[in-house]
């Protein structure tokens, strides 16, 4: 058992208007009927970690993922600093570091890099987690609550460059909703066992992988980057898979406030529930897009709990699967 003592995220200094992403898009592709798909994503505006102008220029995936590199490091070092003066702790009091990310990639991984940089223990013990994409949040949280030993402490972050995978070249319509949905972020979450901790304990957890789904979503590594492979069918897969995962998961539970991922509006509307209930990760997805792993920290970082209030966190994500937490205040 493990608690949450504190949360914070951080976004990048480039926040661009949907009309002004909608327009970008165009000059590329043209002025098609398609592009109402920026109209009704739920998104106001996003926040990159470079000017719009960076991302209409043909360039390597090599440039594109150093950028990430460097650029990640610096998102994730932020929202660190952030949850671990919140919680009055140092990066010397880790003993645990879960990093996940899905949109580049590193080795050493950016868990290796941030300890260097931010001095870290040399004993510190990390956990890298890549290829869980927009589950991930709920995973690192998940996986780090059961690591953690009754005096321990973690940290669990998130941080995506959502942006370093958009291909200038492919006009294709999962690309143009990668466009009009995807954006920048990184959240951390300080994390302790029981035996000191305090705050939103996590009481359980659960990972439901469905058969015959891996085609549902993922990358495709081409010559130009990450291809996005997303289908069609995703809110359905959420509605007749994920959440019946959710319900059992929940087997009558008490949820005070659903920490959902903010996948889109499909999904949002996929889940079944009431309005109040996903009207948080709406407005998340209003305001910052979708953040894919951290979107869901970001969501929970919102939450203005009251004691004994619980929360269900779900996210879903390639495999394809559901992550699931119950936590209570």
């Amino acid at each position: 058992m493990a608690f949450i003592r504190s949360s914070a995220t951080a976004l990048p200094p480039h926040r661009i208007p949907q009309a002004a992403a909608r327009a970008a898009y165009a000059s590329i592709f043209g002025n098609g009927s398609k592009l109402t798909v920026f109209d009704h994503a739920g998104v106001e505006s996003r926040c990159f970690a470079h000017e719009l102008e960076y991302y209409l220029r043909e360039q390597p995936f090599s440039r594109r993922n150093a950028d990430y590199v460097r650029e990640g490091v610096l998102l994730a070092e932020r929202a660190i600093l952030a949850a671990l003066k919140r919680a009055g702790r140092t990066v010397r009091d880790i003993d645990h570091l879960v990093l996940v990310t899905t949109t580049g990639l590193a080795t050493p991984s950016l868990d290796a890099l941030l300890c260097h940089k931010m001095g870290f223990r040399s004993d510190v013990v990390r956990h890298p987690l890549f290829g869980i994409g927009c589950a991930g949040g709920v995973a690192a949280v998940a996986r780090a609550a059961k690591l953690l030993g009754p005096r321990e402490r973690a940290l669990v972050v998130s941080v995506e460059l959502c942006s370093q995978t958009f291909r200038i070249r492919d006009g294709s319509l999962v690309s143009l909703v990668g466009a009009a949905l995807f954006g920048d972020g990184a959240a951390a979450l300080v994390m302790e066992g029981d035996a000191i901790g305090s705050g939103a304990k996590v009481v359980d957890s659960r990972a439901e992988l469905f058969p015959d789904s891996q085609d549902v979503m993922g990358w495709e590594f081409v010559d130009d980057g990450m291809k996005l492979v997303m289908s069609s069918d995703i809110p359905g897969v959420v509605r007749e898979l994920a959440m019946p995962a959710v319900e059992r998961f929940r087997a009558g539970r008490r949820v005070d406030h659903w920490v959902l991922h903010p996948g889109g509006p499909k999904v949002l509307a996929a889940y079944g529930l009431d309005e109040a209930a996903i009207a948080p990760s709406r407005e998340s997805l209003r305001t910052i897009g979708n953040l894919s792993s951290a979107a869901v920290l970001f969501v929970l970082d919102g939450v203005e709990p009251k004691p004994g209030q619980t929360a269900l966190m779900a996210a879903v994500g390639p495999g394809f699967g559901v992550e699931m937490a119950y936590l209570q205040w």
